[in-house]
């Protein structure tokens, strides 16, 4: 019930539930609108000062709550750094539960068994993290999910908004999904429009004229969630997409946008039996999996790759498979600091 609310509210469709609780929470907003706006106001004009480390630093986020494909986008670059001989540090702060031994949570174990060569500095702070970064003599620092966090000073600030929704309604939080007014997409020197897949070009330049409103001169990148392969959850050899084709499968997953996810799998030629949602981040365990379980019957169980070492932590998921997802550009991103420049 909670979640089906949390997303009627940041949908631009009123019901008289959803009216009556924008209502109630109306104080909340208001008293969160002003404190983003002055925090805002204070960097802008330079009253706060951001903290340099002495390495290049490269943000990536958004302005919405939820999934645009910011993890993805730091797994790509990541790979980049390394192909060309970086060392590449990759920044965050980790929220959700524990997804593998050493106590990363599942977009962070994601980062680090995509591209085992970066090193991985998890801080509630993200200027703690890459200050202990720079401090270990890397070339580059990326930091996952560093939009609004504006104490540390970045060379290059990376948006990413999701082409599906994005400005969510356009009320911050609670009201809405926006983090932060949508004008603040003026601070971005890159915007990168995610989930194109299937869209037309007449719809896509005018997202792309509606995200880059607040600063005509900011480049556009689109970007595709591109399925690459499926492998078990507790490890394996990759097999194709077209793996999935024909079959029955039933999907569950703890991440924002499931619809997304269903959308890939059905593309693939899977007869999709189900899906079950859980909240972005669960931590899933016997119980969640007996649910889940019981909801899929004869189905094969697929889950994304998010939620995989979560997944494989639980006794008897040898045959639980999850799906591998690339993050496509149309083209590279040019002048990153640290790597082109």
């Amino acid at each position: 019930m909670k979640t089906r609310l949390a997303h009627q509210l940041v949908s631009p469709h009123n019901t008289p539930l959803v009216f009556l609780v924008r209502v109630v929470l109306l104080p909340v907003y208001l008293v969160y609108l002003f404190v983003v706006t002055v925090r805002n106001a204070l960097y802008d004009t330079g009253l706060l000062q951001p903290v340099s480390v002495g390495v290049p630093v490269v943000s990536i986020g958004n302005v919405t709550v939820g999934g645009t494909g910011k993890t993805p986008l730091v797994i790509a670059l990541a790979k980049r750094a390394v192909a060309a001989g970086k060392s590449v540090a990759v920044v965050a702060r980790g929220y959700g539960g524990v997804a593998d031994a050493e106590g990363r949570t599942d977009e962070v174990a994601l980062i680090a068994s995509r591209v085992p060569e970066a090193r991985v500095f998890m801080s509630p702070s993200k200027l703690v993290a890459a200050k202990e970064a720079a401090a270990a003599g890397v070339d580059l620092i990326l930091v996952d999910d560093g939009f609004q966090h504006r104490r540390l000073h970045r060379d290059l600030e990376i948006a990413v908004i999701d082409a599906r929704v994005p400005v969510s309604n356009g009320y911050v939080l609670p009201l809405g999904g926006l983090r932060e007014p949508a004008s603040s997409l003026s601070r971005a020197d890159v915007i990168v429009l995610s989930h194109t897949d299937g869209m037309d070009e007449e719809g896509i330049e005018l997202i792309e004229a509606s995200v880059t409103a607040y600063k005509r001169e900011t480049p556009v990148v689109r970007a595709k969630h591109t399925a690459v392969g499926v492998r078990r959850c507790t490890g394996g050899e990759l097999q194709p997409p077209s793996a999935l084709a024909g079959r029955d499968v039933f999907l569950f997953c703890g991440i924002a946008s499931p619809d997304g996810f269903r959308h890939t799998v059905e593309e693939l030629g899977a007869n999709v039996t189900g899906v079950l949602g859980f909240p972005d981040h669960h931590a899933f365990d016997a119980g969640s999996l007996a649910e889940v379980r019981g909801a899929a019957r004869t189905s094969q169980l697929l889950c994304t790759e998010k939620d995989a070492a979560k997944v494989a932590a639980i006794p008897g998921t040898d045959d639980v498979l999850c799906l591998v997802i690339d993050l496509v550009l149309d083209r590279e991103l040019e002048g990153v600091p640290g790597l082109d420049a």
